[in-house]
């Protein structure tokens, strides 16, 4: 019973992954590489890679698989048979180098072994430096000590005894009665005259801006992806269906992304947003 479970398994393994026209599908929704560019960032020239099949121009594998699943989910398509055919042109790329699996583990031991006997070596040698800089160090410092004592030494010998000096005795004089200085009066500032209510009026326009909020309203008339950011927080994105309708606010602004422009109705401060787009055309919008 085990043995046709066995070959059932290892036939849907070497099954050939499902071919996806990328391009077709992009085609049918009316968008171009530059209007995917806009929404996912992933340049023009990763995007035709994609499309074409050509998994050598992409970058390393883990930028690679990202772009992929982002494509294929702005496309609405699955992921998993294109993903499946990168996996197969890597493991092509392993066979031509011819490096087996073993022999990368052999590689990556005997460079770690040559690293650490680097490493030991650098220690010692940083070790066998200090000491000889601790050493010279040492020896200046006595030099320095000798010197300096040797001229001390000296410099007291040299020395003549100080002479005495003797002041003559002066009868003191008749002291004058110390002038006075005349002072002018001070003078105290001006008393500073605010008008009534205008510290309260400042205080009520600080609460209105603390206060104040922004409402934003989108409703879908046609099926269209939409991104937000709300004050510059981390951005939501979403697929929205005809009938749809989401309501978000926001203390500073709003940052929007429309991939169907003619699809969306918005609503600023409940006012309606109007000519944002074309149908299927890609729009940036930053509120207020």
């Amino acid at each position: 019973m085990k043995a046709p479970e066995r070959l059932s398994t290892e036939i849907a393994v070497n099954k050939e992954p499902e071919f996806i026209d990328l391009k077709r599908l992009r085609e049918a929704r009316g968008l171009t590489l530059k209007d995917v560019f806009s929404v996912t960032r992933i340049t023009v020239t990763n995007l035709e890679a994609i499309e074409a099949g050509h998994y050598h121009l992409l970058p390393a594998p883990v930028y690679a698989r990202t772009f992929i699943k982002t494509y294929a989910g702005i496309l609405e398509t699955d992921s998993r048979p294109i993903l499946q055919q990168y996996e197969i042109h890597l493991k092509s790329q392993d066979k031509i180098h011819g490096v087996s699996e073993e022999d990368q583990k052999k590689l990556l031991r005997k460079e770690k072994k040559t690293n650490n006997a680097h490493f030991i070596s650098w220690i010692i040698a940083a070790i066998v430096l200090s000491v000889l800089i601790v050493l010279i160090i040492i020896i200046d410092v006595n030099d320095v000590m000798d010197l300096f004592s040797a001229r001390q030494i000296s410099s007291q010998k040299i020395a003549s005894p100080p002479i005495p000096i003797t002041v003559p005795a002066t009868t003191p004089a008749p002291t004058s009665p110390p002038n006075v200085p005349v002072t002018a009066p001070a003078v105290s500032p001006p008393p500073i005259v605010t008008q009534p209510g205008q510290s309260t009026a400042n205080q009520n326009v600080g609460s209105q801006k603390q206060d104040q909020t922004f409402d934003l309203k989108i409703e879908a008339v046609e099926k269209t992806w939409i991104r937000i950011s709300t004050d510059q927080k981390q951005p939501e994105q979403m697929m929205m269906e005809p009938g749809n309708r989401i309501e978000r606010k926001a203390r500073e602004s709003f940052i929007i992304d429309i991939g169907n422009a003619g699809g969306v109705l918005v609503s600023f401060q409940d006012k309606t947003l109007s000519s944002l787009g074309k149908r299927g055309e890609v729009t940036h919008l930053k509120l207020p």
